[in-house]
């Protein structure tokens, strides 16, 4: 009998997740461009009550939600479920802590560092640090819609 090694199995599960994923995208894009052409047709062409009829045309959509969420449901037997291992969110403020109390305290003034985070590299692995560093980027984008949603409202 020949022994499989581990690493086959997470090539299998990654292409069949890739798969579901691609499926699933599908999936919600035929339904979009489905719904966007069968509503209007829908809500013109068929009379209810001697007018449109919205609730048909709307109707729809939402039982076919319903069965997508059934099968979502009823299927998730066939999921593998891993249980959650710590917490990330705690992670990334502790190393970000970290990083700002050593650099804080660091006597000496020649250590110089890239970036303030590398200040955390005592404690915490590289590859988390790197994250970090990359979700910090993403978040200056953010820091503008406060204001621009706040203009936005005063419509």
């Amino acid at each position: 009998m020949e022994v499989i090694p581990v690493s086959y199995y997470l090539y299998l599960q990654k292409k069949e997740r890739q798969k579901f994923f691609s499926i699933f995208y599908m999936s919600i894009n035929a339904g979009s461009v489905l719904s966007t052409l069968i509503t209007p047709i829908l809500r013109g062409d068929v009379q209810c009550f001697g007018s449109d009829c919205y609730a048909l045309a709307f109707g729809v959509p939402a039982a076919l939600m319903v069965v997508a969420l059934a099968v979502f449901i009823f299927g998730s037997g066939m999921y593998k479920k891993n249980p959650p291992q710590g917490n990330v969110l705690g992670e990334v403020c502790k190393c970000i802590g970290f990083a700002i109390k050593n650099r804080w305290n660091s006597s000496k003034p020649d250590l110089k560092r890239k970036h303030w985070l590398d200040w955390a590299e005592d404690k915490y692995p590289e590859r988390l640090i790197q994250e970090i560093k990359m979700v910090l980027r993403v978040l200056v984008l953010y820091i503008p819609l406060p204001m621009f949603w706040a203009l936005f409202d005063q419509q």
